[in-house]
């Protein structure tokens, strides 16, 4: 395999705005998804799953004490300790897309629960945003609403904590009492160990009869969802091992349903739309940035990278229309994209920051900067894609030999059917025949 170019996800460095566009289509965007693989959220690897339910039970154990506690302030809690032990075991500081926290956890040796509590202490988009769907669609909690803090362990979820750490006794206790004592003794460091790292560490892998036991909770059941989720499955399956090249959209797996490839097509050409409205915003962005008055009139001629990005827009807008899709999220994002070919190239940027707002905004016919503006350009295009779904995107995920523009749920889901086998992190660091990184 080639070198592989890390790029990690480093919410940690961000401004206070954040830099998400959502253009009005949070909710077809999640169909799309959710059409793809349903119910995966931004998961992709067992021990984002793992860490977010044991946090989650520790919480519930504090409540049963008489302790005040929020699931969110306790499972970022054992997340950033998961990610602060790993760091500090790890032999190489190789960069790990399975670590966040990477340089704002560097140097803090206060490890105690009214420390790693604190939100200052951690990243402001853990690993455990990702989960809040799966966690649900998955039977490991119940709650009455969406909200994480709602969350209360299953059986099942109980039952993934026990397999997840089975056989660690850290200081002659289970890991879920260890980490309970912790936040109990609220000023007192966490006692650490070589046993504890190991059952926390987003880099090492789950015990086999966890991932079974996983792997079961994603295919289970007879309802449409599973169905989709198993058949995903299936295929990301035939492809392990398989780097071979990628697959056209006018080959559809045999596993796969008719109506399921159409709706992974359909979202492939919705995505394209997004993603180059998203590449023109940052344009204009970067070429305002660069102008003294600091503004893109409407009025008069357009610079020819911003036209030329115009012109791309309107094709992939023009491409998703032209597929004629008729599924449930076909209404809003036809709506966008018609919007998208509007010929007068002023009103397409009108429809457009009128959607924005956020890094850009209209002022009388002027585009100026908005809260979250930068003013310089950015290294990839920004999603139009909510914290829960913020999945593994690095070159990593390119090298999978799926189609053009494929929602991220299917290579999230060929990730984490590695991770269930135990072939995560040869796939990740591959190693060469010389014993070095590829």
């Amino acid at each position: 395999m080639g070198s592989v170019t890390w790029g990690l996800l480093g919410p940690e460095q961000l401004a206070s705005e954040r830099r998400t566009r959502t253009l009005g289509l949070g909710a077809t965007v999640r169909s799309f998804n959710d059409l793809a693989v349903p119910g995966l959220g931004g998961v992709w690897f067992g021990k984002q799953l793992l860490l977010a339910t044991l946090g989650i039970a520790v919480a519930e154990n504090l409540r049963d004490s008489g302790r005040r506690s929020q699931n969110i302030e306790v499972a970022n809690a054992v997340e950033a300790m998961a990610c602060r032990l790993a760091l500090q075991d790890k032999n190489s500081l190789l960069p790990d897309p399975r670590l966040r926290g990477t340089r704002k956890l560097v140097g803090k040796d206060d490890l105690s629960f009214a420390t790693v509590r604190r939100p200052s202490f951690y990243v402001t988009q853990p690993m455990r945003q990702a989960t809040v769907q799966p966690l649900r669609a998955l039977g490991l909690v119940e709650s009455n609403g969406e909200r994480f803090n709602a969350f209360r362990c299953t059986e099942r979820g109980e039952d993934f904590i026990e397999e997840g750490f089975l056989g660690c006794r850290p200081h002659s206790h289970s890991v879920l009492h260890h980490l309970l004592t912790w936040a109990n003794q609220i000023n007192e460091p966490l006692k650490t160990s070589p046993e504890l790292t190991r059952a926390l560490s987003p880099l090492q892998p789950m015990p086999s009869r966890a991932r079974e036991f996983l792997r079961e909770r994603v295919i289970q059941g007879g309802a449409t969802e599973a169905y989709t989720r198993r058949k995903a499955m299936d295929w990301v399956e035939t492809l392990r091992g398989q780097m071979h090249r990628p697959i056209e959209w006018d080959e559809k797996p045999a596993m796969l349903d008719e109506p399921h490839w159409r709706d992974l097509h359909a979202g492939a050409l919705f995505f394209a739309t997004r993603d180059a409205a998203i590449t023109l915003l940052d344009e204009i962005e970067s070429h305002i940035g660069n102008a003294r008055d600091r503004r893109l009139s409407l009025n008069g001629t357009f610079p020819g990278n911003i036209t030329d990005k115009i012109e791309s827009l309107r094709e992939h807008s023009k491409n998703f229309l032209a597929d004629n899709y008729q599924g449930p999220p076909r209404d809003e994002a036809a709506k966008f994209c018609r919007e998208c070919t509007e010929p007068d190239a002023a009103q397409l940027l009108t429809n457009l920051l009128l959607r924005e707002g956020h890094v850009l905004k209209l002022q009388n016919h002027d585009i100026v900067p908005s809260v979250a503006f930068k003013g310089s350009p950015v290294r990839q295009p920004e999603e139009a894609r909510s914290s829960e779904e913020d999945g593994m995107e690095t070159q990593v995920t390119q090298l999978i030999p799926l189609p053009e523009g494929i929602s991220h749920r299917v290579p999230n889901l060929f990730l984490l059917n590695l991770d269930l086998h135990n072939e995560l992190e040869p796939w990740l660091h591959p190693v060469n025949n010389n014993g070095g990184e590829s």
